[in-house]
């Protein structure tokens, strides 16, 4: 393949192959060739002219050098585009569209004769009559209407200046919004990409953890409760309710039993399933983030529907005033000048780009949001609802004791309640499996059944045809009828006096107790102490856990309410009375039992720990491991509100100024048609600005 090397540098070089050479695939395809030289850190591509810049380290330069070389310009590699060069190419492409279109406007202006330009001009304005007779033949006033009547009444005067002036201004306002959009979806997509690492793979009756890359198709892996569905598959033994939210936005669990398809994305809310492969790592779970992120569009804050159905409500007024001013003069060029400016254009384009803008910049702070209503349901939010564990506690709770008892010892009692909980995405499970890892304690093989796990109770099999269960004191001594030791809670008292506690029962007999610290998050007060300055009225606290657990913590965040021992069903009747009494209720939660309470709230965030069926329910995903993110969101929505709102006014204050100047006949057609358009390029540029000063750090 023909290159020129135009710059050549240590740690730099640039190729330039040609204008339009490559399709992007092979684009992508090349990088990730070059990608693959030792030493090369970074590799950019240019559309414009075919060319690649590599940065590179060491003596990388002969490799790259040989690796161009080995290019066969009619046998391309090619290749995805990963996430860094998606965004490039979408920069690079709105740049070269935004130069091309201002260069051929000023280049027909400057070579081409009049009479020339006017032919060009009808013929563009053809689309804009098509989009407005076909809104009419649906009966709807709407701003393509306008618009069309606005474009084509200049062309009747023989006003093609003004004509022109008006389509180049509603091309750029499209470009600006089609690029806003795309580059919105494609950091959601990046953020949305939350996939399983390992799985667990069933051969010959054992079950092995392996990354998800090294699954082939026809392998079998067994998903349980809680747990992500890492890839498409076919159900072949099991029986589950699936949440499908991540893939169809609706909420309603699924049943899911042997022969049902299941799709990577989704959650295994209750019940087991054995899963035979049908498409590997990467051929299925990005479809699913694409739809979501898609789908996400139609999610709208009540404010952007608000804002459509009032931009197409002043068309009929715009057109009313031209039809007044035109039957008052009987002068159309006057009359045009009221034509020439509305409020439609700039509200329907100004509050979908802010609030795709915002949701971008939620994801540069790792923060997910699925839709654009549940950011206008976080700026209304007046109670915020806390899980405990793993939310307000800490995401890394530890082992502090484990007590044995009837004659089991203290290693026999975590190793054995390790392997059963391994397979759980909860922290307690979690701290259980990392103790047990800590002291060296491992289990060569599966030395139990099939394991059921209970929802906000604990984890059921059987162990050498024993009954074994692992979970609260609630679950073992009143639901599993174990008799408790006689002095068991002074002595855990005494032993773990601040400690969460879960219980091993073997054969309906206590084996141990594995006391947790589970203790709160530096940052917890302060976040607390914050939210309420933002506004927060209420602040409560529910948990599973003791009520002496509850009220200690409750006393050190300065919580207005709190309740303990609460099962899932009871959080989300806790979160639906709220909502009864006329709150609007933000639930913050990590675990399959606050799926529910979840699923309730007006609108609700899982934080990083969370398990899968959490996040996928959750409307906003957390990335990061702290609480500040609640203040970040809570930022970003409270300033996005007022960023419409004040868009709204300045959009109705302008535009009515340039309406009654026109009327009055003061202000020009053409003039006003400029400094419309131009208002309206102005404000969607500005509400695409972040809302929040750019993080330290970047």
């Amino acid at each position: 393949m023909y290159y020129e090397i135009v710059h050549d540098r240590p740690g730099r070089i640039r190729f330039r192959c040609g204008k339009w050479l490559f399709s992007e695939d092979e684009a992508n395809g090349v990088i990730a060739r070059l990608k693959e030289v030792e030493g090369v850190a970074e590799v950019r591509y240019r559309e414009a002219n075919g060319g690649f810049l590599v940065l590179f380290s060491g003596k990388a330069r002969p490799g790259i050098i040989a690796a161009m070389d080995s290019l066969d310009v009619m046998h391309l590699p090619t290749a995805a585009p990963d996430a860094a060069s998606s965004a490039e190419a979408l920069d690079n492409r709105f740049q070269l569209q935004l130069i091309k279109a201002v260069g051929k406007r000023f280049a027909r202006r400057l070579l081409l004769p009049p009479q020339v330009r006017a032919v060009l001009v009808v013929l563009r304005a053809l689309r804009y009559g098509k989009e407005g007779l076909r809104a009419l033949a649906h009966g709807k006033l709407s701003v393509e209407v306008l618009d069309m009547t606005a474009i084509w009444m200049s062309i009747f005067q023989r006003d093609f200046a003004t004509a022109g002036l008006v389509m180049f201004l509603l091309h750029i306002s499209d470009l600006l919004t089609d690029y806003t959009h795309a580059r919105s979806n494609l950091a959601l997509r990046q953020n949305l990409a939350i996939c399983a690492e390992t799985v667990w793979v069933v051969h010959e009756g054992v079950e092995v953890e392996i990354p998800v890359e090294d699954v082939a198709v026809g392998d079998v892996v067994r998903v349980r409760s809680g747990s992500l569905v890492p890839l498409d598959g076919t159900v072949v033994d099991g029986e589950a309710e699936v949440n499908e939210a991540s893939m169809t936005g609706e909420s309603t669990l699924v049943h899911k039993d042997a022969g049902s398809t299941v799709f990577a994305g989704t959650a295994v809310d209750e019940g087991s399933l054995l899963i035979e492969v049908t498409a590997q790592a990467g051929d299925s779970r990005l479809d699913g983030i694409v739809s979501l992120v898609e789908n996400s569009a139609g999610r709208k804050a009540e404010i952007q529907s608000r804002a459509e159905r009032l931009a197409d409500g002043v068309v009929p007024i715009s057109l009313g005033l031209f039809l007044l001013k035109w039957g008052i003069t009987r002068d159309l060029a006057s009359a045009m000048s009221v034509l020439m400016v509305d409020y439609s254009c700039a509200i329907k384009l100004s509050t979908p780009v802010a609030v795709m803008s915002a949701m971008r910049e939620a994801t540069k702070r790792e923060v997910v949001v699925k839709g654009g209503k549940y950011l206008e349901a976080l700026a209304r939010a007046d109670t915020i609802v806390f899980d405990k564990t793993g939310t307000l506690t800490n995401a890394c709770p530890r082992v502090v004791n484990v007590i044995e008892f009837n004659g089991w010892t203290a290693d026999e009692v975590l190793r054995t309640a390790a392997c059963l909980e391994e397979h759980f995405p909860h922290s307690m499970a979690r701290a259980i499996v990392r103790s047990a890892e800590e002291r060296g304690l491992y289990h060569a093989e599966e030395e139990h059944a099939e394991v059921e796990y209970i929802v906000a109770h604990g984890i059921v099999t059987s162990i050498a045809g024993k009954r074994a269960c692992v979970g609260s004191a609630h679950f073992i001594f009143e639901d599993e009828a174990v008799p408790e030791p006689d002095g068991l809670v002074e002595r855990i008292n005494r032993e773990a006096p601040t400690a969460s506690t879960v219980y091993l029962a073997v054969d309906g007999v206590l084996c141990g107790a594995i006391c947790i610290s589970d203790p709160l998050r530096p940052e917890s007060a302060e976040v607390v102490r914050q939210l309420r300055e933002r506004g927060f009225e209420h602040i409560v606290m529910l948990t599973g856990d003791s009520e002496n657990c509850a009220r200690t913590i409750a006393g050190k965040l300065g919580l207005d309410e709190w309740h303990a021992q609460v099962l899932p069903e009871d959080k989300a009747a806790y979160v639906e009375d709220l909502k009864r009494r006329g709150h609007t209720v933000l639930m913050v939660g990590d675990g399959i039992n606050d799926s529910p309470a979840l699923a309730a709230a007006d609108v609700s965030i899982a934080l990083s720990d969370a398990s899968d069926i959490a996040r996928s329910v959750a409307d906003i995903a957390v990335l990061t491991a702290s609480l500040r993110a609640l203040l970040t969101m809570r930022d970003i929505a409270v300033r996005l509100m007022r960023r419409v709102n004040d868009s709204y006014a300045f959009i109705v204050t302008f535009n009515t100024a340039l309406i009654i100047l026109g009327f009055a006949g003061i202000l020009p057609a053409s003039t006003g048609a400029m400094l419309h358009n131009a208002s309206t390029v102005g404000i969607v540029g500005r509400n695409m600005r972040p809302l929040l000063p750019e993080p330290e750090g970047q």
